[in-house]
């Protein structure tokens, strides 16, 4: 980075930006652990995602709050600029949803409302801010699960301003392009509309929606497209064992009419705050941070960079000096190798066998009680020798005393009876001289596997018992029932409709024509999704934004409109589409 700041390690990449946790470092060795965002480096060039990081700079700016993450610092490498921010030691919303639905229990409504107005008391100070007698902020644009931080004192906080739609400070979007996230987007973005502070009301409902009952309220799907279309085109169904004033707020947040919802944000914290008093239950953020204690979280970001560095190898002290031992010179220079224990973990049950390199059972003899002459407590049989070659090529080292006390009476070799460490590990000399071609058989009986073809001989079986089920028959009269029935409605509503042809007539006549010739209220839209996602999409040579894209089709009606998704390192993709007409591309790019 620079003289002031230093990165650690990354800990999230998004479609344009990359966040790293980084120590700032002042005088008199001061350090403190933040929060570094940066522009990915194949961006860094690219003035229209420069002007958008930097617009996100200068709203911080304007922006301090204690429900908001700080912005500290603003600065420039040879990577590109970058954001110094505040670093939440804790989680988003989207971990703690997971957790606690895989836990089996729910969040207490009590404390879903507490998080709920202290996201509208974040939002409602950057709705307030002004520049130059204007408002900064009109529309978070992203409210989301990962974009709500919970610390582990319970301090609640949104983030993630970098499409926000600002006035004043920016230039704005281009019209038609969708930013954010399609699963928490209200139905008026979806469609094209603006986005404003009741869209954003919207996306925290889904968020309410999800924290009480661990599902999205409109689908479970995966793809994001599909949760978008969920949206525009469907209604949530009602909460239930959740209280009425609770569920009357989430549920008025989320009407499909902006006019619906509350007219503004601080009438809906109003109403959460009304829900509280008379909840009877602590709703603080000591409170949340002691419902998050029982979760069994996983350790924060700042927590697993502080686990890293305390796994650091520390300097290993040198062991006591060890007595003279009577071996020669030559020999005391290299450290007689022991067989490493097996652990309680791993440790095979007695009587039990594990399988070797050659694919043999070495079974497990019990230590106490008496001990078998051989394999399954049959004699061994003669030991067989391995040939000259064979003898030469094998190692010559035989194990040490100690080993040999210690694993003489646990687990044995089940060809030459030799000690071995675990159940786990065979003879590495019968090993080798079973890998070799000149070996001869591993046992008096050979395995099927080992058997010739012309010895194998096939087992006489009798004759196969029949079973007791029977086909059911079916007739086919019950088909012919039904043809008639539909026959019979049929010229039954031929004859009850030709008396009335004349005043039936018309009124079908006009019906078809007002279908015909009636323009849709909105323009249909234009969807493009990829994978992977992120990819550039460009409509008539123009950047309409990166996918999953979901954008208005107004282009003139009939027309060719051509279509290309490019992505850094993928083959270009290209096509066309129908101007003003519904629209859906689902691209696999191809590497180069």
């Amino acid at each position: 980075m620079n003289e002031r700041y230093r990165l650690v390690r990354p800990l999230a990449s998004g479609g344009m930006a990359e966040l790293h946790l980084g120590i700032a470092r002042g005088a008199e060795g001061f350090e403190k652990h933040v929060a570094i965002k940066r522009v990915l480096p194949y961006l860094a060039k690219d003035e229209g995602v420069t002007r958008m990081f930097l617009s996100e700079a200068r709203l911080a700016t304007h922006l301090q709050h204690q429900n908001l993450v700080s912005v500290y610092d603003v600065g420039s490498d040879a990577g590109g600029p970058f954001l110094v921010m505040e670093l939440v030691n804790g989680w988003d919303l989207g971990v703690l949803i997971r957790r606690v639905k895989r836990q089996g229990s729910r969040f207490p409504p009590h404390l879903v409302a507490f998080i709920g107005a202290q996201v509208l008391a974040g939002l409602v100070h950057a709705y307030r801010r002004t520049h130059n007698g204007r408002p900064v902020l009109t529309a978070h644009r992203d409210i989301s699960p990962s974009n709500i931080l919970v610390s582990r004192e319970g301090e609640v906080k949104v983030t993630d301003f970098g499409i926000a739609r600002l006035e004043g400070v920016s230039n704005g979007t281009q019209p038609g392009v969708f930013k954010g996230k399609p699963a928490y987007a209200a139905p008026e973005v979806i469609t094209g509309a603006p986005a404003t502070a009741t869209s954003d009301q919207f996306s925290l409902g889904i968020v309410l929606y999800e924290l009480l009952t661990g599902q999205h309220p409109f689908s479970e799907s995966s793809e994001a497209i599909i949760v978008a279309m969920a949206i525009a085109s469907g209604v949530p169904p009602p909460l239930t064992g959740v209280p009425e004033p609770l569920a009357e707020v989430v549920m008025r947040a989320l009407e499909k009419k902006p006019e619906a919802r509350f007219p503004q944000p601080e009438a809906m914290a109003e109403a959460l705050a009304r829900y509280l008093a008379r909840a009877g239950e602590p709703a603080t953020s000591h409170a949340l941070a002691a419902f998050l204690a029982g979760q069994g979280l996983p350790p924060t970001l700042l927590e697993q960079g502080e686990t890293a560095g305390a796994r650091a190898p520390a300097p290993a002290q040198a062991p006591p000096p060890a007595p003279p031992s009577p071996q020669p010179p030559a020999q005391r220079s290299e450290p007689e190798a022991r067989p490493p224990e097996p652990s309680s973990e791993w440790a095979a049950p007695p009587g039990s066998a594990a399988l070797s390199t050659s694919g043999r059972l070495i079974p497990s003899v019990p230590t106490d009680g008496p001990q078998p002459t051989g394999l399954f407590g049959t004699p061994p049989g003669p030991r067989p020798q391995p040939s000259a070659t064979a003898q030469a090529s094998l190692p010559q080292a035989a194990p040490s005393p100690q080993a040999s006390a210690t694993f003489q009476t646990a687990f044995r070799c089940v060809r030459c009876e030799a000690p071995l460490p675990s159940a786990h590990a065979p003879c590495d000399r019968c090993a080798l001289e079973l890998t070799s071609r000149r070996s001869g058989p591993l046992l008096a009986t050979p395995s099927v596997l080992e058997t010739p073809a012309e010895q194998l001989e096939l087992e006489a079986r009798g004759p196969r018992e029949e079973t007791l089920w029977r086909p059911r028959r079916r007739f086919a009269w019950g088909r012919w029932a039904l043809r008639l029935a539909v026959l019979g409605a049929l010229v039954a509503g031929g004859l009850w409709a030709w008396p009335r042809r004349e005043s039936l007539l018309p009124s079908a006549q006009q019906a078809v024509r007002g279908a015909l010739t009636s323009a849709p209220s909105s323009p249909p839209p234009l969807i493009v999704g990829s994978e992977p996602t992120g990819a550039r999409v460009r409509v008539n040579g123009q950047d309409m934004g990166t996918t999953p894209l979901v954008m208005d089709n107004d282009f003139p009606p009939g027309e060719e409109i051509p279509l290309e998704v490019t992505l850094r390192g993928y083959k270009p993709w290209k096509s066309t589409f129908i101007g003003s007409a519904p629209a859906q591309f689902e691209v696999e790019l191809e590497k180069r």
